[in-house]
């Protein structure tokens, strides 16, 4: 019996309808019983249609089913953990714009250096970029119970598919056959709790199929306090500034004589007191947040200004339809929609801008303000002033308008994410040999991020002076008391509505940015000729066009400076790239035990926009015996600059700093780095003109399949030049001002009047290079008749032998394998192994599982600085399943927990970028142990 191509299509329906009538012996349409006719589908690393258990000259990790549900996922962020080619993706994006969205990123190349594909096809890019400019595909939208499987290609690919490809490509493949109805929930409980419910519908009918997939996800708040330990490693119950890592001097108050000159303006004199209430309990919460230095300031500890782990409320949706107008002509289409309302809190913020000598003016006449004379200073004296009001003299108060408003007091941070995806296309068969295919793709993402507490400093001014607002810690230590001056005026201040004291001063910061893409290629494939030993030459020849625009709207009070930034404002309207790329793939079969496999692509960005690139790749697979096959492949690979890299962009995050131990530092000040603060800091980072990211890769293997073994090896190369990032990081640039013990301010670096943080700016080139080897091995081994059922054993890991970074470009070589490699942004975390292995056993009602994944040690060093190694961790989860015919249909429950023993991520050096977080979240998953129960019922 022979197999030949006949009509191309991607309908896997087909494909196993052609097979069992194979099997079965019965005629498939419009074949004869000994030569049966089967589709073939284009497969994961080729344009070239397959049948799909061919094997490419590139290694392909599957995540099928059985392994995504082992993993215990409610969300397609949870398999970044159980793939060990992954490394530098944020498990949990702290305290940024990314919060809630989440990409692969394969052998800590970055997010741009990974390309998301669904069902083969670009699945469109987030409104929010990495920190390096780069745009990627949210792998959160996509509702967990539409996937077939993931497909990891882990071997450059952008011959095959174009810009991002460098590392590698991850394939979402959906469930194209499911038919039948299906429901089901879940509930997680870790550090926090999650719930998800789930609903798939699929019909077929007469030359066609439709299916969708809907899922609810819902998941609690985690304060950083939540977390004991992150809490002790950071000292955060500490009331000596040096220890704790989340202690501001901009706190609750301080207080200073206010002599006003002949033209009004106003400077501060004499002695600095604390805050009458300072280390006292807020009267709501309970909570103590505050204490008083030795420099008689009273001091702000802001462990749970932020959440860890936000709160999320996501909607996914999924339909897919394909429908057969000819025997020779298909056509499809698919439609996505995905909301996720991400909500963070927003306790005591910093008021940037200052009005009166680096504080804020207090009159004498305000209701709580028990200041008098003393000397050439001030004293607190209730009994005085109550006693002779006019007592009381101006003050001016240096701290944040609100302090002890953290946790379940905050405000609100609702970040909005909204994706919609449109494809459609055709394929048809022109004759016995040549298919086309075409498909049109438009992918809009919108984000609206809506920041609370956000001060306009001359309005808080004047609340002050009108008496609409209580500056003192008595508004929140003792909100009921009375006013000693008139008897009348309560301490508190309303926080809450547009009539509220809080709202004379405060709104919200907007931010809105969107994303369109859009997407047209055709592909034309077939046979090219015959090889005189009868082989086939196959090939696919190829146009696509994308375009790509993108708009960033900055909130208004920072674009005109009403909030008191000074760091500039990047509004982008309407920025747009286009592509334009032609490429071709042959396969040359020289033997039935050798095939060649060629690709080649050009792009065309235009000038200004990343140029244009040719990028070639070989790969060569041979089947040496029935059992062993080696497998090789070279090329080029490529990330062009995104519409970020050339505008520029602006982020924040916390930024480690060594002369917040300094009191309004001035240069040659001695200051010790070994006291080092954290703070929250714009980072401003200037475009430009840059080439495109370059990466030569070559991958070698074998693979040796016996009657229940499959055993894989493979060594994989990188070399990734022309690096884009920021030409030095902030926190290198901060750590440098105290580089030799004493304060050399840098002109990129903007501090307020007390030396705290505000901004750092820094620009966009074309870095270095870094040069990445390793070796990926997998091994599953199947056992029949054990207990009654069968057993399967899966190992897959990796093990990193070479990550040298030239960041400059300059031959100066930092040996990055198995290190943190925080000093440059474009890089992630890549701990030298990295496995997973799994015992899985299933009968035809049940299934049980215990997977043990495990992480090694890894260094946390910098070109000039060595901070503590982070320890190994392994983890053990368990799950067991069992399904029940009910209600007509079948009932599956399962159970599970991940990480049984409830180890916490290993520590970070508090001295390293973001030390005080305790842990790196682009390695550890943060929740501790998760159990989980779900149900599902198939009708």
């Amino acid at each position: 019996m022979s197999i030949k191509l006949a009509k191309p299509r991607y309908t896997q329906t087909k494909i196993a309808m052609a097979l069992l009538l194979a099997a079965t012996g019965m005629p498939t349409i419009g074949a004869a019983q000994d030569n049966v006719e089967v589709e073939e589908v284009v497969i994961t690393g080729s344009n070239i249609r397959r049948k799909r258990d061919y094997d490419t000259p590139s290694p392909i990790q599957t995540l099928g089913s059985e392994e995504i549900q082992a993993a215990g996922a409610g969300q397609v962020q949870d398999l970044l953990r159980i793939l060990p080619a992954n490394a530098g993706s944020e498990l949990s994006a702290s305290q940024s714009l990314r919060q809630g969205t989440s990409q692969f990123s394969l052998r800590g190349l970055g997010f741009g250096g990974t390309l998301t594909l669904l069902n083969g096809r670009r699945a469109g890019l987030s409104a929010i970029a990495s920190d390096q400019g780069f745009f990627y595909t949210d792998v959160n939208q996509f509702p967990t119970n539409m996937i077939q499987n993931i497909e990891v290609l882990k071997d450059g690919a952008s011959a095959t598919y174009g810009s991002e490809a460098v590392a590698g490509v991850v394939n979402v493949i959906t469930r194209t056959d499911f038919e039948g109805l299906e429901i089901g929930a879940e509930y997680r409980d870790a550090s926090n709790e999650a719930m998800q419910l789930n609903a798939a519908f699929g019909t077929s009918f007469d030359g066609g199929h439709f299916s969708t997939f809907v899922t609810y996800y819902d998941q609690s708040i985690n304060y950083r306090g939540d977390f004991d330990w992150l809490a002790e490693r950071s000292n955060a119950a500490s009331t000596s500034p040096s220890p704790n890592k989340w202690d501001s001097s901009t706190g609750a108050g301080r207080y200073q004589l206010a002599t006003a000159d002949a033209a009004g303006n106003y400077t501060r004199s004499g002695n600095t007191v604390a805050d009458q209430y300072c280390g006292q309990p807020n009267a709501i919460s309970g909570v103590i947040n505050t204490f008083e230095d030795t420099s008689n300031n009273c001091r702000y500890i802001f462990l749970n200004q932020r959440s860890l782990i936000p709160e999320e409320s996501r909607l996914q949706v999924f339909s897919q339809f394909d429908y057969d107008l000819s025997d020779d002509v298909q056509i499809f289409a698919e439609f996505s929609y995905s909301n996720n309302q991400v909500v963070d809190i927003m306790g005591g913020n910093v008021l940037r801008k200052t009005t009166d000598n680096g504080g804020f003016l207090i009159p004498g006449d305000h209701p709580f303000n028990y200041f008098v004379a003393d000397g050439d200073g001030i004293k607190w004296d209730e009994a005085a002033v109550t006693a002779d009001p006019s007592l009381a003299v101006d003050v001016i108060q240096r701290g944040r308008p609100l302090t002890t408003f953290d946790g379940d007091l905050a405000d609100d941070n609702v970040r909005d994410f909204t994706n919609t995806r449109i494809m459609f296309g055709f394929d048809a068969a022109l004759n016995e040999d040549w298919g086309l295919y075409s498909y049109y793709q438009y992918a809009r993402s919108n984000f609206v991020d809506l920041q609370p507490r956000s001060y306009n400093a001359d309005a808080y001014k004047a609340a002050i002076g009108s008496h609409d607002w209580n500056p003192f810690g008595s508004a929140w230590a003792t909100p009921n008391a009375v006013s000693a001056k008139d008897g009348v005026t309560t301490a508190g201040n309303t926080l809450d509505g547009a009539a509220s004291d809080l709202a004379k001063f405060a709104t919200y910061n907007t931010a809105i940015a969107s994303s369109e893409q859009q997407v047209l290629e055709v592909i034309l494939s077939g046979d090219l000729f015959d090889l005189s030993n009868g082989n086939t030459v196959t090939a696919a020849f190829g146009a696509q066009y994308r375009d790509f625009t993108y708009n960033d709207t900055a909130d208004s009070l920072e674009y005109f400076r009403l909030d008191g930034r000074a760091d500039p404002v990047f509004n982008i309207s309407e920025a747009t790239q286009d592509v334009y790329a032609l490429f071709a793939e042959a396969s040359v079969p020289f033997t039935d035990s050798l095939e060649m496999q060629l690709a080649l692509r050009y792009e065309d960005y235009g000038d200004g926009e990343g140029g244009s690139t040719t990028d070639p790749k070989i790969g060569l697979r041979f089947q040496a015996s029935d059992a062993l096959t080696l497998r090789a492949s070279a090329g080029t690979s490529f990330q062009a600059p995104s519409v970020r890299n050339i505008a520029g962009s602006v982020g924040s995050g916390a930024l480690a700093d060594p002369i917040s131990v300094l009191n309004s530092p001035a240069a040659g000040d001695s200051c010790n780095s070994g006291e080092t603060g954290s703070f929250n800091a714009a980072q401003i980072v200037v475009g430009g003109n840059l080439d495109p990211q370059s990466a030569t890769n070559f991958n070698f293997g074998a693979v040796y399949e016996g009657d229940s073994t499959t055993t894989s090896i493979d060594y994989f190369s990188y070399d990734f030049t022309d690096l884009i990032g920021p030409g030095q990081s902030a926190q290198d640039i901060v750590a440098n001002e105290c580089n030799d013990g004493v304060y050399t301010p840098d002109s990129r670096v903007v501090r307020d009047a007390s030396g705290q943080l505000n901004s750092v700016t820094t620009n966009f080139i074309n870095l270095g290079s870094v040069e990445v080897q390793g070796i990926d091995f997998g091994l599953n081994k199947v056992y029949e008749e054990v207990l009654g059922g069968e057993l399967s054993v899966d190992l897959q890991a990796t093990y990193l032998t070479k990550f040298d970074v030239d960041e400059k470009g300059d031959g100066t070589i930092f040996n990055g394998a198995g290190n943190r490699n925080s000093f440059i942004d474009l890089l992630g975390s890549v701990p030298d192994l990295r496995a997973n292995l799994g015992f899985t056993w299933r009968d035809e009602d049940q299934n049980a599982g215990l997977y043990v994944r495990h992480i090694g040690a890894y260094d946390d060093r910098t070109p000039t600085k060595v901070n503590s190694s982070i320890g190994a961790q392994t983890v053990l989860d368990v799950q067991y399943g069992r399904g029940f015919e009910m209600g007509g249909g079948i009932t599956d429950v399962t159970v599970g927990i991940n990480n049984i023993t409830d180890e916490d991520p290993p520590a970070i050096d508090l001295g390293s970028a973001n030390g005080r977080l305790g842990y790196d979240n682009q390695v550890h998953d943060v929740r501790g142990r998760t159990i989980y129960l779900r149900l599902k019922h198939t009708f």
